[in-house]
């Protein structure tokens, strides 16, 4: 409010400048050989220091606007981001999102500022120049009103051309973020590889297309200034002319011949601001609409609001799960007690992972229903759910910080210090952690790339140890481990596994053999169930993967 009003009394000191000069030229001019005013001298500096503080008013206030509305903006995307279902990162590209973030909304941010100061203060400019042009002459100033229509026409002509290449330039911009964020996250691949010049390729083709559409924005807002300049200076031309004669039949003083001529060319600073203002008017619609896609994108649904103690037993009920029209999962049924260990085994892409992820609700079933303690999941609130599950994921995901506060995420202060060393040293970490300068506070790098694979994953499992919740989930735990550690996890997760109903899907089946209840899962279907002796005894899959992995070693 402060900005829009400072501009507004700074626009409306416009008219004063050619106002002062008509006195200066008409009386001045005339008593200057009789003495010398320092009136109009002196009410000039007074306009313009008024006008330096309104301007600074201003600008610094519409700023502050501005990175309030970045800051909010930013805010509520990451807000909506981090609510969004699993689906949502399924289609979505890191590049693009992180666009979103730095690109698309300073586009929104920009076109606040520059539009909002433009279409305030030129507009008040404009209208105040204007009307003092009336007030001089009305009917030379209605032959410069007859040329708003065709300025209005030819502006809303290009508006849809720029406001489409800006949306072609916010998506180049997310494929240039992409193809940035994967070339450093696949350094290592891209080098052994030799995808050096792929990678190149890639990026210089994302390069060139943010340029192109660039240049279309800038290309399609240039043509347009140039378009309105001749219109407004060929008015300007005929306003003169009809002016000079005016004088010269003495119905308008030198004075006022001056300040109209004045007057006139102080409109066409704003007028090509205005028509500039178009640019960063279709940038920022095109950036608003990618913005608020995010914002308002659906959010998980959570309609549960149930909050009781979880004791661990989970009943599947003729679960269908269908992704993209593949049918991933097929009448899945079965019942898990509270404490058991139940692993699941069977052939890469059968669908076990996408099975453990339907339990804390990453991905929602097609069809059919799954029962926690006799209760529909979908009974109790996300929060509530999550909070009774522990979740060691296949690829593990560590972050840049402690090892310590890696450990601890999620849970913070309410860890002590005690506890994190006891589950450090549960899940093999201790003579790792003991060989470090900073120990548990030494820093692990993005995602852990300072560390080993088997090292990231047994700080995923102390993570998972230290939640302490009734329900375990490791896919693939030990997958990055080598033997002889994986001696070690096996006695950890025993531990840890106690009491509590730990779903395990495991490739390595010698970890698995002493679960009570062993589910065989291949092409979304359960084939076999039962104890490691049982399914041996059967002679199916189970069977045949378990022979395949001792003849292995």
């Amino acid at each position: 409010m402060v900005s829009i009003v400072a501009m507004i009394c700074l626009a409306s000191t416009e008219w004063m400048l050619p106002a002062l000069l008509k006195p200066l030229i008409d009386d001045s001019f005339e008593s200057a050989q009789e003495r010398i005013s320092f009136d109009i001298p002196v009410l000039l500096i007074i306009l313009f220091v008024g006008r330096g503080i309104l301007s600074y008013l201003a600008t610094v206030t519409l700023h502050l606007v501005a990175q309030k509305i970045i800051a909010d903006l930013r805010m509520q995307m990451f807000s909506s981001m981090i609510a969004a279902p699993s689906r949502f990162f399924d289609e979505a590209t890191t590049g693009k999102l992180v666009s979103k973030f730095t690109f698309d909304v300073t586009q929104v941010a920009q076109a606040s500022t520059r539009v909002i100061t433009v279409l305030v203060k030129d507009s008040v400019v404009i209208l105040v120049l204007l009307g003092y042009l009336l007030y001089l002459n009305w009917m030379l100033a209605t032959i410069f009103i007859l040329i708003a229509p065709p300025i209005g026409f030819m502006v809303s002509k290009v508006s849809f051309r720029m406001r489409t290449m800006s949306t072609h330039l916010q998506d180049s911009v997310g494929q240039i973020n992409q193809v940035a964020e994967e070339s450093i996250r696949g350094q290592l691949e891209i080098k052994v590889f030799s995808g050096q010049e792929h990678e190149v390729g890639r990026f210089d083709k994302a390069v060139r297309n943010a340029r192109k559409y660039q240049m279309k924005v800038v290309r399609t807002s240039a043509a347009l200034v140039p378009f309105i300049q001749l219109f407004v200076a060929s008015a300007i031309a005929v306003l003169i002319v009809l002016a000079l004669k005016e004088s010269a039949n003495g119905t308008m003083s030198r004075g006022e011949f001056v300040a109209f001529i004045t007057a006139t060319g102080l409109l066409i600073p704003p007028i090509k601001r205005l028509a500039s203002a178009n640019e960063f008017l279709q940038r920022g619609i095109a950036a608003a609409k990618s913005v608020f896609s995010l914002i308002d994108s659906p959010k998980e649904r959570d309609s549960g609001s149930i909050r009781p103690s979880v004791e661990g037993k989970l009943s599947f009920k003729n679960i269908f799960f269908t992704y993209d029209k593949n049918e991933i999962l097929r009448d899945i049924s079965m019942e898990i007690e509270p404490g058991e260990m139940v692993a699941f085994v069977g052939p890469s892409g059968g669908g076990k992972t996408t099975l453990l992820n339907l339990v804390p609700r990453l991905y929602e079933p097609t069809s059919g229903e799954i029962f926690l303690d006799s209760r529909p999941i979908t009974d109790y609130s996300l929060v509530n759910l999550r909070k009774n599950i522990s979740y060691v994921a296949q690829n593990t995901i560590l972050f840049n910080d402690t090892i310590r506060n890696n450990i601890s995420y999620g849970i913070g202060q309410a860890a002590s210090d005690d506890d994190i060393e006891r589950v450090a040293y549960l899940a093999q970490l201790g003579e790792f952690v003991n060989g470090l300068p900073n120990g548990l506070n030494s820093e692990i790098g993005d995602n852990g790339v300072k560390l080993s694979g088997g090292q990231r994953q047994r700080i995923a499992i102390a993570r998972a140890m230290l939640k302490n919740a009734p329900i375990l989930i490791l896919d693939e735990a030990t997958a990055a481990l080598d033997n002889e550690s994986e001696n070690f996890i096996k006695k950890a997760l025993a531990n840890v596994s106690h009491g509590r109903t730990s779903l395990v899907v495991a490739h390595r089946l010698s970890t698995i053999v002493n679960s009570n209840k062993i589910v065989v899962v291949d092409n979304g279907r359960i084939i076999e169930m039962g104890t490691h002796l049982q399914l041996i005894e059967n002679e199916g899959l189970y069977t045949k993967l378990y022979k395949q992995e001792l003849d292995k070693k």
